[in-house]
C-alpha cells in the first residue's frame, strides 16, 4: 500500500486516510455553505413577506405627517448649512491668501530692513576687526542661548548641559507627545466605528434600517413615544426615547431632558384619568457597548403602585454587592437622577410618577440583571418570568392594533400637536 509521511506532525498516513480527510473537509465546508444560503433566502423571504404585509411602510397618519415635516425641515437645513459652508470656504480661501502676501511683504520688508542696517553698521571697520566682532557675536549667542534654555530644562548653570543635550531631550520628549496623539486618535476611531456599528443595528435611533416606525404615537423636537416590539408587561406600558443615539439621562442636554419630563407628565395624567398609577424605570449598563437610552413607562393598579416604593427600595438594598464603594440607595424626591449620579457611571433608577424615586449606581454589571425593575414589576403583579425576562414576540397585526388603541388614548394629552416643531 502506498503510504505518505506527514511532514508536519511526522505521522504516516495513507493515502486512502489523506484522500477521507480531503472529503470530510470538503462536506464540511458544504454543509457551512449551504446552511449560510439557507438563512439567507429565508430572511428574504421574511422581509418580502413583511413588505407585502405592509409593515415597513405602515405608521399611525399623524406619526406619518410629522416625518414628512421632519424630512422636509431637515433638507432646507442641510442646502443652508451646505451654502453658508461654501461661502466659508471661499472666505478662509481669500483670508489665506491675503495673510501670505502681507507675509511675504513683511520678510522682504525686514530683509531689506537688516541688509541696510548691516552696510551702515559695519563699513567703518577693517576685515580683522569685521571678523573678530562676527565671531565674538556668534559666541555670545550660543552662550545666552544655552543659559536660556538651562534654566527653561530646570538645570542650574554649573551642570554640563549643553545645546546639544537640549536637542535630544527635546526631540524625545517631541516623539512622545507624538506616540500620545497618536494612541489617542486611533482610540477615537475606535470609539466612532464602534458607535456607527452599533448605531446601524439599534432599534431605537431614527436613522437605523431596524426601527420599527409602526409602533411611534407621538414625535416630539428631539423625543418619540413608541411601544415595545415585544408583547407588552401591562396595557399601555410605552417608552420614551431620544431620537438621536444618546447613552443615559446623565449624558443628555437640557432641552432633551425637559422634553422627556414634558411626556412624563402627559403619561402620568393620562394614567391618572384612567385610575391607574405608573412607574418610569431606566437601567444604564455597557458604557462600552454604547446602547440607546430607554425610558419606560409601566402602569400599575392603584393599589400595586402604592406598595411599589417599598418592593423597589428593599429589592435595591438586597442588590449588587454587599460591600459597595457607592451609596447603595440614592433618594430622588429632592432632585433627579442627572444631580445625583456622576457623569459615565452605570445605574438603575426608577421613578413613580411625578414623586421621585430612587436610583441605585451598579458596582458589577456582571451581577446586576438588565431585567431588574421588570422583574420586581412582575413579581408584584405575578406576572410569567419570560415575559419580563426576554420578551415574547408579537405578531404584526397585534402591534397594529396596541399602536392603534394606545394612539386613542394619547390623542387628548398630546402636546407635540400644539408645539410650533
Amino acid at each position: 500500500m502506498a503510504t505518505s509521511m506527514a511532514a508536519a506532525s511526522g505521522r504516516f498516513e495513507s493515502a486512502k486516510t489523506i484522500e477521507e480527510r480531503k472529503e470530510q473537509t470538503r462536506n464540511a465546508r458544504a454543509e457551512v455553505l449551504c446552511q449560510a444560503k439557507a438563512n439567507f433566502e429565508k430572511e428574504e423571504r421574511r422581509k418580502e413577506l413583511k413588505r407585502l404585509r405592509g409593515e415597513d411602510t405602515w405608521m399611525l397618519p399623524d406619526v406619518n405627517e410629522r416625518i414628512e415635516q421632519f424630512s422636509q425641515e431637515h433638507s432646507v437645513k442641510k442646502k443652508k448649512k451646505n451654502k453658508h459652508s461654501k461661502k466659508a470656504k471661499k472666505e478662509k480661501r481669500k483670508k489665506s491668501k491675503k495673510q501670505k502676501y502681507e507675509k511675504n511683504s513683511e520678510s522682504s520688508d525686514s530683509s531689506s530692513s537688516s541688509e541696510d542696517e548691516w552696510v551702515e553698521a559695519v563699513p567703518s571697520q577693517t576685515p580683522d576687526k569685521e571678523r573678530a566682532w562676527k565671531m565674538g557675536t556668534a559666541e555670545n549667542q550660543n552662550k545666552l542661548f544655552t543659559r536660556m534654555a538651562s534654566k527653561f530644562m530646570g538645570k542650574p548653570d554649573g551642570d554640563y548641559y549643553t545645546l546639544d543635550d537640549m536637542f535630544v531631550s527635546k526631540a524625545a520628549e517631541r516623539e512622545r507627545l507624538g506616540e500620545e496623539e497618536e494612541n489617542q486618535r486611533k482610540k477615537a476611531i475606535a470609539e466612532h466605528r464602534s458607535l456607527a456599528a452599533q448605531m446601524e443595528k439599534c432599534l431605537y435611533c431614527f436613522d437605523s434600517s431596524q426601527f420599527p416606525k409602526h409602533l411611534i404615537v407621538a414625535i416630539g423636537v428631539k423625543v418619540y413615544l413608541c411601544l415595545p416590539n415585544v408583547r407588552s408587561l401591562t396595557e399601555g406600558h410605552c417608552l420614551i426615547v431620544p431620537l438621536q443615539h444618546h447613552r443615559a439621562a446623565t449624558l443628555l442636554d437640557e432641552d432633551i431632558w425637559e422634553e422627556i419630563q414634558m411626556f412624563r407628565k402627559s403619561l402620568v395624567k393620562m394614567f391618572e384619568d384612567k385610575g391607574l398609577d405608573c412607574i418610569f424605570l431606566e437601567t444604564n449598563m455597557g458604557m462600552k457597548k454604547q446602547y440607546h437610552m430607554v425610558y419606560e413607562c409601566i402602569p400599575l393598579p392603584k393599589e400595586v403602585g402604592d406598595m411599589a416604593p417599598i418592593y423597589f427600595k428593599k429589592a435595591i438594598m438586597e442588590s449588587d454587592e454587599e460591600w459597595s464603594m457607592n451609596k447603595k440607595l440614592i433618594d430622588l424626591s429632592s432632585k433627579d437622577i442627572r444631580k445625583s449620579v456622576p457623569r459615565g457611571l452605570p445605574y438603575f433608577s426608577v421613578d413613580f410618577g411625578l414623586h421621585g424615586g430612587f436610583a441605585h449606581v451598579i458596582e458589577d454589571q456582571h451581577k446586576f440583571p438588565h431585567y431588574f425593575g421588570k422583574e420586581i414589576i412582575g413579581g408584584m403583579l405575578d406576572i410569567e418570568p419570560r415575559l419580563w425576562r426576554k420578551g415574547i414576540r408579537e405578531s404584526f397585526e397585534d402591534q397594529r392594533k396596541k399602536a392603534l388603541q394606545f394612539a386613542q388614548w394619547w390623542k387628548p394629552y398630546d402636546f407635540t400637536k400644539s408645539k410650533s416643531c
